[in-house]
């Protein structure tokens, strides 16, 4: 076994913790080292067997047991997701270090001196390991928090996007010009999740001739009852308000209604083209529409 004779303090600079790094590296004896690995071929095979066989069980024991507390719980099913993704990562990791320590200590390599005498504490956060903690403890808080979950609509640090992965050390936020944004876990200070409640959707139907807006608001009372029935997604019924007038002046009939979330799109789409359908059939001409979406 290779001694090491130099300590590395919490304030040990950068250039001298590659030196002395360096330093460790230069003592060992690669070359008894090298005869340690042929010797002990066959062990290293079957740690690498085991590790193996132990890395697959256990990602299949812990998926197994996820399912089935989502299935208990009743857990929203990109919680599970997201929850696996993390602990089968954190299991991944922990495996690997074992691992490698295992093979490293049968071929000789002293990691027991580099702990002990080295400080591989100071120099982990001398290094930036601090940032990485950070990380991870800001990741765990957010899951357990149920502040994200993969697929969610959120704005993060002005980036818009969705969620398509809560990583140990970074989330992803894919934006709708196919940008992969990677945001590290501890820089994420607020969060403004869009996909938690029912969104409303706002339609404001502004007339060319004032005459025309009791028929149009006939017109629109007929095409709201026939299009809610035919579309799940319209979690309460469309009221009707006019005529009131909007920020440009322009007076004419507002149509409000609750959908499900991430469904603004389709539903104020169907409501618009049945609304401009009947008004022309009844030659009404509309001069500007306004579409408006928030969160409930």
């Amino acid at each position: 076994m290779v001694n090491i004779n130099f300590i590395i303090g919490a304030t040990s600079s950068p250039l001298s913790l590659i030196k002395a790094f360096q330093n460790y590296f230069n003592s060992i004896d690669w070359e008894k080292i090298a005869t340690s690995l042929i010797n002990h071929l066959f062990e290293i095979v079957l740690i690498s067997i085991f590790f193996w066989l132990l890395n697959s069980i256990g990602k299949r024991l812990l998926t197994r047991g996820l399912h089935k507390y989502h299935h208990l719980n009743d857990a929203m099913p990109s919680r599970a997701m997201t929850l696996l993704a993390l602990v089968i990562n954190i299991f991944h990791y922990v495996v690997l270090f074992f691992y490698l320590y295992a093979i490293l200590s049968i071929i000789g390599v002293p990691i027991g001196t580099l702990v002990a005498g080295a400080g591989i504490i100071s120099i982990a956060v001398g290094l930036g390991a601090q940032g990485l903690v950070s990380d991870i403890v800001n990741g765990l808080f957010i899951l357990l928090d149920g502040q994200l979950d993969v697929g969610d609509q959120v704005t993060i640090q002005n980036i818009n996007g969705k969620v398509t992965e809560i990583g140990l050390r970074s989330t992803q936020i894919l934006s709708d010009d196919g940008t992969t944004n990677f945001i590290p876990n501890r820089s994420i200070t607020a969060i403004a999740n869009h996909s938690r409640n029912d969104q409303v959707v706002t339609i404001f139907l502004a007339f060319t001739n004032l005459t025309d807006l009791e028929n149009g608001k006939k017109i629109i009372e007929q095409v709201n009852p026939d299009l809610t029935s035919k579309l799940q997604d319209v979690t309460t019924d469309p009221t009707l308000t006019g005529p009131v007038q909007d920020s440009r002046g322009n007076i004419g009939l507002r149509i409000k209604m609750y959908v499900a979330n991430g469904t603004v799109d389709t539903v104020q789409t169907s409501f618009l083209q049945s609304y401009l359908t009947k008004l022309s059939e009844n030659d009404i001409q509309i001069i500007n529409n306004q579409l408006l979406k928030t969160n409930k």
